[in-house]
């Protein structure tokens, strides 16, 4: 019997358990309000409208805070380590990535989702978020 193919099945099989154990590892859920407060990780996905007069940009400490409202209606602040993404103020929902710190989610990474312009009628312009910068 020949060593080397079984060798080689061997290796072929130890490297795709490692690939398939490297994406499960990466892989980051999206949650609810509910499921975020009693999740550990720090690279959960939250999603949910943006409430537009909770935004507050803090330009010194490079962060904005916000309240977000998810899509079963429960309402969770977050904060944003970094400054806020460029079309911010055009955004209705948003993506924050991190976990629960305390009673907040800290947010490591921000994706906004803004109306698209095929959605609205015409003549008529989604509202932009006023940003507070204190």
């Amino acid at each position: 019997m020949k060593i080397r193919p079984l060798l080689g099945a061997a290796v072929s099989v130890s490297v795709l358990c490692g690939v398939a154990m490297m994406m499960l590892s990466n892989a980051s859920p999206y949650v609810t309000a509910a499921q975020a407060k009693t999740t550990k990780g720090n690279n959960l996905h939250l999603q949910g409208d943006l409430i537009k007069e909770s935004v507050k940009v803090d330009h010194q400490n490079m962060q904005v805070s916000f309240t977000i409202k998810d899509d079963e209606g429960q309402m969770l602040d977050v904060v944003h380590k970094g400054l806020p993404p460029a079309n911010m103020g055009d955004a209705t929902r948003v993506v924050a990535v991190g976990g629960m710190q305390g009673g907040t989610f800290t947010s490591h990474k921000l994706i906004t989702k803004c109306p698209s312009k095929y959605e609205s009628e015409p003549g008529k312009h989604p509202e932009s978020v006023k940003i507070d910068q204190s």
